[in-house]
């Protein structure tokens, strides 16, 4: 046997033994990516800080999370998200509460600007105490409920310079039952524009939405 063949064949040899043992570890598919970190999506919205504009934004924000209005209540979409690809995806949840402190700096904000704002009445909110999100999944939504009606009642507490306050409401996630939550983004202030002129083209066509409107006409000076 020539020495060129020789080598040849421990070539190969090294070479089966290399793809045995590869086939002994986990392929691709079952490998993890990135960190698995939760977060508030809709805190996302603005790209400038964690505010919610309901229905959107001066900017047009929010034309991806949407809110629905029904007997007199508005449902306003919020939801988690888990990042990273991961082999076996865990079911997990998360509470949610109010944050207090959120509500207070955006308020404050407001307030530097000349722009009236007040805080969301709790007590007219449905907040769920957690969201929960499915094993094999990486999203969980619930909604927030606000009882306009009621609120509509005290409208004329909320007007300002022949306008409506925005509303405002701060809340947070905590104490994931699987994971950990992202250093930022778990924290969502819910902003409320009832002057909005979405309230008055979803009237126009009709949309159950338009109730907003009807419920809270623009106030005359």
């Amino acid at each position: 046997m020539t020495i060129f063949s020789r080598k040849n064949l421990l070539f190969l040899a090294l070479a089966a033994m290399v793809s045995i043992l590869a086939g002994c570890e986990p392929s691709d598919a079952n490998k993890d990516y990135g960190f698995p970190m939760i977060y508030i999506p809709q805190a996302t919205v603005t790209g400038m800080d964690n505010s919610y504009p309901i229905p959107n934004g001066p900017l047009d924000q929010n034309k991806t999370y949407v809110c629905n209005f029904e007997d007199g209540k508005l449902n306003i979409a919020l939801g988690v998200v888990r990042a990273g690809a991961l082999a076996k995806e865990k079911a997990f949840s998360v509470d949610l509460k109010v944050c207090d402190s959120e509500t207070a700096r955006k308020i404050a904000e407001y307030d530097s600007k000349d722009v009236p704002a007040a805080e969301l009445p709790v007590n007219l909110c449905t907040i769920p105490g957690k969201i929960s999100v499915k094993e094999g999944e990486n999203t969980g939504t619930c909604y927030v409920t606000v009882d306009l009606k009621t609120l509509a009642g005290q409208a004329s507490s909320i007007v300002t310079d022949g306008k409506y306050q925005l509303l405002v409401l701060g809340l947070e996630i905590a104490n994931p039952t699987e994971y950990e939550l992202a250093e930022s983004n778990t924290s969502v202030v819910i902003v409320l524009d009832l002057n909005s002129s979405e309230w008055d083209e979803a009237l126009a066509k009709n949309l159950p939405e338009g109730g907003v409107r009807t419920l809270f006409p623009i106030p005359t000076i």
